[in-house]
């Protein structure tokens, strides 16, 4: 379940708060909200939900983040989704901050029913909408994959040599670290090296699939089901680490809180060049979807390891606790370790 947003202390006026600050710019028929709610509030990015200025009395998100990630996103609520057969939150603006390091973002809310992996019903309608983006995407191959970041394979692979390289830099000097905190970087780079043994096991598998859209964060926080006369719409959001390649990372199954797509229901609308896929093979692809969620996570986590003393590291290392425990178990379900 998404965690609920809570009011934030506003200045005494409320245009100066930074967010409403930002939809100003726009120039927007309502300015001033009714209120504002911090729906994520992190150093590189936050996001707030400012109420009735929107469309007939309607919330506004206004998400900032960093210059790197924010075109991406931008580019795909502005270009790609409305060109998809999908259901898709409205646009209401972008505007970026005059020192170019970050930028706002404003879209419709995603009101609606939150998802559940434990639903067939919503692991069906999540399948189904994956199964549209791919086939949609796919004839498009040549315009978005100059356009958004890799994620083809070679992408996963240097984020896994990337990390393991993060782990290693502290084993050289463990002055500031504890001995449970050194067995856990060494586990993490043996696991490290495990995957990287098997890599063109690992490129076999993905080879079936067709390169598509990729979410890149595919999980029950970022997805609703939005009520309408002819049924649910599955609603998809949170766009900044989206890219092209090989979308196995979105087929990860109940990991790190995936959406967990119904392997069956892809596999009885899927199209892919060679035909309807098996669920066999897409179950194969979820193992890969799977080693690739848990290396986004854990390179998201890698970039705060600061081993300069055991208050600073602490952190970090307690995630990675966690993730390094189903990366092995991962691994030896395979039987690469």
């Amino acid at each position: 379940m998404p965690k609920p947003p809570f009011a934030e202390v506003l200045p005494a006026n409320v245009l100066e708060h930074p967010a409403v600050y930002a939809w100003s710019q726009l120039g927007p028929d309502r300015l001033e909200p009714d209120g504002v709610e911090v729906l994520k509030r992190k150093p590189k990015s936050s996001v707030y939900r400012l109420t009735g200025v929107g469309p007939h009395g309607s919330s506004i998100i206004a998400k900032r983040g960093r210059a790197e990630t924010a075109p991406v996103e931008r580019m795909i609520y502005e270009e790609v989704l409305p060109r998809l057969p999908v259901p898709a939150l409205d646009c209401h603006g972008f505007w970026e901050e005059p020192a170019g390091k970050f930028s706002w973002l404003f879209l419709e809310d995603a009101i609606g029913e939150c998802y559940s992996p434990q639903d067939p019903q919503h692991r069906a309608l999540a399948a189904n909408w994956l199964a549209e983006i791919h086939a949609a995407t796919g004839n498009v191959s040549s315009t978005l994959s100059a356009k958004l970041p890799d994620r083809r394979t070679r992408h996963y692979r240097a984020t896994v040599r990337s990390c393991r390289e993060d782990f290693r830099r502290p084993l050289a000097a463990p002055a500031a670290l504890l001995p449970d905190n050194l067995s856990l970087l060494e586990a993490l780079v043996a696991d490290c090296d495990a995957l990287d043994a098997h890599w063109d096991e690992l490129e076999e598998i993905c080879e079936p699939i067709p390169p598509a859209l990729v979410h890149g964060d595919f999980v029950n926080k970022n997805v609703r089901f939005r009520a309408t006369s002819a049924g649910l719409e599955f609603l998809v959001f949170d766009w900044e680490y989206a890219g092209w390649g090989v979308p196995a990372a979105d087929f990860a199954q109940f990991t790190g809180h995936t959406v967990s797509p119904d392997m069956g229901a892809y596999s009885a609308v899927a199209e892919w060049a060679g035909g309807k896929p098996e669920v066999a093979v897409l179950q194969r692809l979820a193992v890969c979807g799977k080693f690739f969620r848990l290396l986004d996570e854990i390179h998201w986590i890698s970039a705060f390891l600061d081993c300069r003393s055991q208050e600073l590291v602490s952190g970090p290392l307690s995630c990675l606790k966690v993730y390094e425990g189903r990366l092995s178990e991962a691994l030896r379900a395979v039987k690469w370790i």
